[in-house]
């Protein structure tokens, strides 16, 4: 097949590093992929080292006239199978690409609030029964929706993740060493944009209630006016830890005790499936489709969001029993190899395409 995939995102984040994935996993099964990113924009950077084939188009708003000629002439030119669009935005670009032609635009929708530009498409990907049933909510049909749970690499797999492999230290001591996380340290990580959505304020406002052996070590870039905030708020705590952004953060992952997420809203969240792959019990809150990755007193624990004394109480549940979070953790490793691979993630997607395919 040859499939066009389209993003417009100048930033990093899960859809950006999906995009990604599930092209490089369509390519080395023989397909011929292309991607449609900004210039200048991270995926397209990506797309160099990965050595996917990307073509620039800004789509500058919903009404960039230039932008969609330039897309709809690519589609003619180019003349995929599949117009497979990521987020708001590129499906409704998709759609007038398309628009008299054979090629059938797919849209994949990776936030539960999203409800608009969407009806062109013939088919939509949800990351998430939570998405898929707000999509159902407003008047998509729920046939043309189906669900396919974003697919993570594995942590000792990098051949189509995102990030070409960076050296990280091969044991946990070593990990730890590294760190400088010491021994007998109960060592929490949280791996997310700083933004206000995902909540690490309300993790550092549940600091007070830890454990005395109980470290925070948060990974991402808190150079944003709400990580400034966070930085800011936990600067009196010295169990706080910020070690910025980080390429190699599946492999770091191995050198914790727990993950905690303590978003306010998640369509699906591709940090709690790398943490399930890296066998990580995991304290999150009941938010969107996290209670599809994290199975409630199964694979970790579900806590009510906005409630740092609940989150709080997870942390210090798993810290008190040890055996508890290690069957957590085994339970984890077995969803993720069942649910989250990009090996199913890829599978399952062209699955789908060959099917939209033939019912055209």
């Amino acid at each position: 097949m040859r499939i066009l995939q389209i993003i417009r995102s100048m930033g990093f984040g899960g859809a950006e590093n999906h995009v990604l994935s599930l092209s490089a996993g369509l390519r080395d099964l023989g397909h011929e992929v292309l991607l449609v990113a900004p210039a200048g924009s991270w995926v397209s950077v990506r797309c160099v080292v990965l050595g996917l084939s990307v073509e620039h188009i800004a789509m500058c708003g919903m009404a960039d006239l230039p932008s969609y000629w330039r897309l709809r002439r690519l589609v003619r030119t180019w003349r995929p199978d599949i117009v497979h669009a990521h987020q708001v935005r590129p499906s409704q670009y998709a759609g007038i690409a398309t628009l008299g032609t054979p090629v059938i635009p797919i849209s994949t929708v990776h936030s539960t609030g999203a409800r608009k530009h969407m009806h062109r498409s013939k088919h939509l990907i949800a990351v998430s029964d939570a998405v898929a049933e707000n999509l159902a909510r407003h008047r998509y049909p729920r046939e043309r929706i189906t669900r396919i749970y974003n697919g993570v690499p594995d942590v000792d797999c990098p051949s189509s993740a995102p990030f070409p492999t960076v050296h990280t230290p091969a044991t946990r001591k070593e990990l730890r060493d590294m760190l400088e996380i010491p021994e007998g340290q109960f060592a929490l990580v949280c791996a997310a944009r700083f933004n206000p959505q995902k909540g690490q304020d309300l993790l550092v406002r549940s600091a007070k209630f830890w454990p005395g052996h109980v470290h925070l070590y948060f990974i991402g870039d808190a150079m944003t006016d709400f990580g400034k905030s966070v930085v800011t708020e936990a600067k009196a705590d010295p169990r706080i830890h910020f070690l910025g952004f980080r390429e190699n953060v599946r492999q770091l992952l191995l050198a914790f005790d727990a993950y905690v997420s303590p978003s306010r809203r998640e369509a699906f969240s591709l940090s709690l499936a790398e943490a399930a792959a890296a066998r990580l019990p995991v304290v999150a809150t009941r938010v969107g489709g996290v209670p599809e990755v994290v199975l409630d007193g199964v694979t970790g624990l579900l806590v009510p969001p906005e409630d740092s004394g609940a989150l709080a109480g997870g942390i210090a549940k798993l810290v008190a029993n040890q055996e508890l979070a290690a069957i957590f953790a085994c339970n984890a490793r077995l969803r993720y190899e069942s649910e989250f691979t990009v090996e199913k993630m890829v599978s399952r997607t062209c699955a789908l395409y060959v099917k939209v395919l033939a019912e055209a």
